[in-house]
């Protein structure tokens, strides 16, 4: 089995950021790192599925993740603007 490296290293980087934002909650209590890392969780979740070649099994979930960890992103980012109150 040949290994994408593509995938591989969204899913190194994702990883490194769900420690950093877990790492960021354990230190300040804020949820915004605790969140951040839970929706590169579920990014590393779906190029873990595409790692181990059975994205056509579950392309839905996939599907289905990625978008309910971009709607996170969205939130999170449109909390962070109310709190600012830039608009």
């Amino acid at each position: 089995m040949e290994i994408d490296p593509l995938p591989l290293i969204n899913l190194v980087l994702c990883l490194a950021i769900v420690a950093l934002g877990l790492l960021g909650y354990k230190r300040s209590r804020h949820t915004l790192p605790l969140l951040l890392a839970a929706v590169f969780a579920l990014f590393g979740l779906s190029h873990a599925i595409v790692l181990l070649g059975i994205f056509e099994d579950l392309e839905a979930v996939v599907f289905a993740v990625r978008v309910v960890a971009y709607g996170l992103v969205l939130y999170l980012l449109y909390r962070y603007v109310r709190v600012l109150d830039i608009f």
